[in-house]
């Protein structure tokens, strides 16, 4: 190996001294890998041999938020950048390299699979404690992530159902030596084309090619029910196909009532086939009143974020004030300042709160002699919540990769957003330990 035989006394080569006084090297060291990787099982032995350990598929998804790379990328990168191979705890040889390109997102899913959130980021919080001035003081705010899937409509939404489930009663029909079912798909399918490629869609149009695809995707149903009564036992599907089934059930009676009634509330509506656990979040934003992504509560102290509450449908924020509370104060010290929005100002939380200054608007009649400490303090908890909170979830977005989350599975999707708060955390952690240690120095 080269430069192996200049050491240094841990037995690592001297450019390890060099990569621990970079800012990736700092990031390396404001997470503790060892305490984290103890929370995981020991990954199987089976199989190809494994370049990463756990400590190793940590690091990976920190690499990923940090660099905000793709897979394959992240994977390039490691393979020409010894300073990532050593953020990840492995070190190439001469000519070797990571041909895998799924190594990152199996590392992904496993963790997905194996992570417990709350002891994770018990642990980060424990260790971070020490670079946590004001303990004493939390901020909160909801927002909602938004995964990378096409904007939904109930056109394309039907349509995708009548082909996935067309193209599965032609390859069992084929199996099965039976003749192809006669149906209008070819048609439908031109009629939905042409409607598509409007730019402007009249009300005519859309009721007109909703109820064909409807039609349609009735009478697969129907032609599927009477081929499993027919070939009841001859005809396996696998466990994705039969789920893929059901939500396809699901899908049709959800848009059955709402093409007869329109303003019917309907109950955990699927807008995906694909991820059929996303759920329309409305936000009521004026750029976008309706996101297609989970929405997550987080609370920050000293401008470290953490995350209090993930959930793929809608909830009111304003019931996880107190949980909220309650988790800081068991990663810190007792709450005594919040500061939320005005949404949190129920007179449920208010009460909860009596005895901390909140940012909530008084009520009843101003008093003749104001507090103007009181005033002071409410004001500088606002200005807090705007700058540090909001500012932590704009800077996610736009620098860790959370504007748009790319995976596709429930579990790694949730892994793929805590690892980026975690990660934006860890960097202003890094950041306030070099300071340290300049002033230290100086």
């Amino acid at each position: 190996m080269e430069n192996q035989i200049f050491c240094t006394q841990a037995g690592r080569d001297f450019r390890w001294d060099i990569f621990l006084s970079t800012e990736l090297g700092q990031l390396y060291q404001a997470i503790p890998f060892s305490s984290l990787a103890t929370l995981f099982p020991a990954p199987p032995s089976r199989g190809a041999p494994s370049f990463f350990g756990i400590e190793g598929m940590i690091g990976l998804q920190v690499l990923k938020a940090y660099l905000n790379l793709s897979d394959d990328k992240l994977r390039q990168r490691i393979n020409t950048d010894w300073a990532l191979q050593y953020f990840c705890g492995i070190r190439l040889g001469p000519g070797q390299m990571i041909k895998d390109k799924d190594i990152v997102g199996r590392c992904r899913r496993y963790l997905a699979e194996q992570i417990d959130y709350d002891a994770f980021q018990e642990q980060l919080a424990s260790y971070w404690s020490t670079h946590i001035q004001q303990q004493s003081a939390t901020l909160m705010d909801a927002t909602s992530y938004e995964l990378a899937i096409r904007y939904p409509t109930d056109t394309k939404l039907l349509w995708e159902c009548c082909e996935w489930l067309w193209s599965l009663i032609d390859l069992w029909t084929g199996k099965l030596n039976q003749p192809r079912l006669r149906r209008k798909q070819k048609p439908v399918y031109e009629r939905y084309v042409a409607f598509q490629k409007l730019r402007r869609k009249p009300r005519s149009r859309r009721i007109s090619i909703t109820r064909s695809l409807l039609r349609l995707l009735k009478k697969g149903l129907t032609c599927w029910a009477k081929l499993k009564q027919t070939h009841g036992s001859a005809i396996v599907l696998s466990t994705r196909q039969m789920l893929r089934k059901l939500t396809v059930e699901q899908i049709y009676e959800q848009q059955l009532l709402h093409f007869q009634d329109p303003e019917a509330k309907i109950h955990d509506r699927i807008v995906s086939l694909s991820q059929p656990w996303v759920r329309p979040i409305v936000r009521g934003k004026e750029i976008k009143k309706v996101e297609f992504g989970p929405k997550v509560h987080l609370f920050n102290v000293d401008g470290i974020s953490f995350v209090e509450y993930f959930s793929f449908d809608n909830f009111n924020e304003a019931l996880r004030l107190s949980a909220t509370v309650e988790r800081h104060e068991s990663y810190f010290k007792k709450c005594r300042q919040l500061g939320a929005d005005n949404i949190y100002g129920t007179n449920t939380n208010r009460r909860y709160c009596a005895g901390m200054t909140t940012t909530f608007v008084p009520k009843g009649r101003k008093p003749k002699v104001p507090d103007l400490v009181a005033r002071k303090l409410k004001k500088q908890l606002r200005s807090a919540r705007a700058a540090h909170m909001e500012g932590a979830i704009g800077n996610e977005k736009l620098h860790y990769g959370l504007n748009r989350i790319k995976a596709t599975r429930a579990d790694t999707q949730k892994l793929w957003i805590h690892f980026g708060v975690w990660t934006a955390s860890a960097v202003k952690i890094a950041k306030r330990t070099a300071a340290q240690q300049q002033q230290q120095a100086a």
